[in-house]
C-alpha cells in the first residue's frame, strides 16, 4: 500500500482560447525553459510566472489567460522541449 498522491495537471489557457494539460513535471520543464528564452522573446517571463502559481491564481481570481506574447513564449518553450502545442 503506497500512499502516492496524484498530482493534478496544471492547466493553461492560451490567448485564442486553446487549452494545454502538463503533468507538474513537464510544467516544471517548461518553466525552466520559459526563463532561458526570457533574454530574447517577449512575455517568456510573465508567462513562467503565471504557469508557476496558475493554481493558486485561479483559486482567487479566476482562470488566467496568456496574452498573445506570453503564449508565443509559452508554445516556443513546448517546441524546444519536445512537447506537443495545443
Amino acid at each position: 500500500m503506497g500512499s502516492e498522491r496524484r498530482e493534478k495537471p496544471v492547466t493553461v489557457r492560451l490567448c485564442h482560447g486553446e487549452k494545454v494539460a502538463l503533468t507538474v513535471a513537464e510544467a516544471d520543464r517548461v518553466f525552466d525553459e520559459l526563463w532561458l528564452l526570457s533574454s530574447r522573446l517577449k512575455g517568456a517571463v510573465t508567462a513562467a510566472a503565471k504557469l508557476k502559481f496558475t493554481d493558486t491564481w485561479s483559486r482567487f481570481h479566476g482562470e488566467e489567460i496568456l496574452t498573445e506574447p506570453e503564449s508565443a513564449a509559452f508554445r516556443e518553450a513546448l517546441q524546444k522541449i519536445g512537447l506537443p502545442d495545443a
